[in-house]
């Protein structure tokens, strides 16, 4: 169950009038998106392989699920954004991200 700030059940777009999203939303709002992923889960290791990969395709649902909601409630946010702007915060995630490896890997080494 979601936050109720995250809940779609609850959320309406300031900006597009988008939501509340309730029953059977599929076929009442326009314009609906569908997005396919495509998941490969390659673990080999002797008595473990099946169970994890398993394990892990298991968890893509819910983990797809919480990540399309939330883009859906970030809307306001990112509907405005033009080409250049994405670029720029494609970066700047990137550049977040790859901060924070090298602090959790310093973490993990013991380096301060």
């Amino acid at each position: 169950e979601p936050p109720p700030y995250e809940d779609p059940k609850r959320f309406v777009s300031q900006k597009t009038g988008r939501g509340i999203l309730q029953g059977n939303w599929r076929k009442t709002h326009d314009p609906v998106m569908c997005c396919y992923k495509l998941v490969k889960v390659n673990f080999k290791w002797f008595g473990l392989q099946s169970k994890v990969e398993s394990f892990i395709q298991g968890q893509q649902k819910g983990l797809y699920a919480q990540h399309n909601r939330k883009v859906f409630i970030w809307i306001d946010k990112w509907i405005e954004m033009n080409i250049e702007d994405i670029r720029k915060y494609e970066e700047e995630t990137k550049r977040q991200l790859e901060e924070k490896r090298k602090r959790e890997a310093g973490m993990i080494d013991g380096a301060p």
